[in-house]
């Protein structure tokens, strides 16, 4: 296991993770800045209380790795109840 950190406004954050991410490779580094996305959205105060875009920059060794720009794809949940029941 992992643990990775990275900064939003200026606040770190540390996220443990079972794979291992090379922090050389701009591909691998994509795909960190999603899982770390994902952990702030959804064990932090990203949820309902941020507002997106943000920008995540990885950190290791108290040195600025990458930064990226985060947007949210909001999808639509539907509740349906039948109100013509017979």
């Amino acid at each position: 296991m992992a643990t990775y950190e990275y900064l939003i406004d200026g606040n770190e954050y540390k996220v443990e993770i079972d794979k291992e991410y090379d922090l050389n490779n701009p591909d691998s580094l994509q795909l960190l800045a999603e899982v770390m996305a994902e952990d702030y959205h959804y064990n932090h105060d990203g949820g309902l209380y941020n507002d997106y875009p943000i920008e995540i920059t990885i950190t290791h060794n108290d040195k600025d790795i990458a930064t990226f720009y985060i947007e949210v794809e909001w999808q639509p949940l539907f509740s349906i109840s039948r109100i013509d029941e017979n």
